[in-house]
């Protein structure tokens, strides 16, 4: 396999599912979203940007692993879990992407639930949360 990854290897990690409704902006319902059909569990990676969170997850159309930008309003039931998916763990691996993910050591098992914990309070409106989580970024990787 790619990267290393053997069976058996694991890494913790954040998952979502994506809202199996919701309005758009013309008033319509719509069943999940563009890329992901609702209920469609997703990797949520460290990365939030002002437009959302950089997920990893099946494709509606293409069915292999993709990462897109979801709007975090976009993704319900945030948890922290620990995923062997092989495909998962090759698009994790990835040397363009591999700062976006956690490993499988126990502080990235901590790590993951404090970022669960920061992703409920930003998508229940706390700037506070979200401020926080920029001048963790920073301290870590500037």
């Amino acid at each position: 396999m790619a990267y290393g990854i053997k069976p058996g290897m694991m890494k913790y990690c954040v998952v979502g599912n994506i809202v199996t409704e919701r309005l758009d902006e013309n008033g319509e319902i719509r069943h999940g979203i563009a890329s992901f059909p609702g209920g469609r569990k997703v990797y949520i990676s460290k990365r939030i940007w002002d437009k959302g969170v950089v997920v990893c997850g099946l494709n509606r159309f293409k069915s292999k692993y993709v990462l897109e930008t979801v709007p975090l309003a976009c993704i319900e039931n945030i948890r922290a879990a620990r995923t062997f998916k092989p495909h998962v763990l090759e698009l994790m691996a990835d040397p363009e992407f591999k700062n976006f993910w956690w490993l499988y050591i126990k502080e990235d098992q901590v790590e993951t639930e404090e970022y669960v914990q920061i992703l409920n309070r930003i998508k229940a409106g706390d700037q506070k949360a979200f401020d926080q989580y920029y001048a963790d970024l920073k301290q870590r990787y500037y």
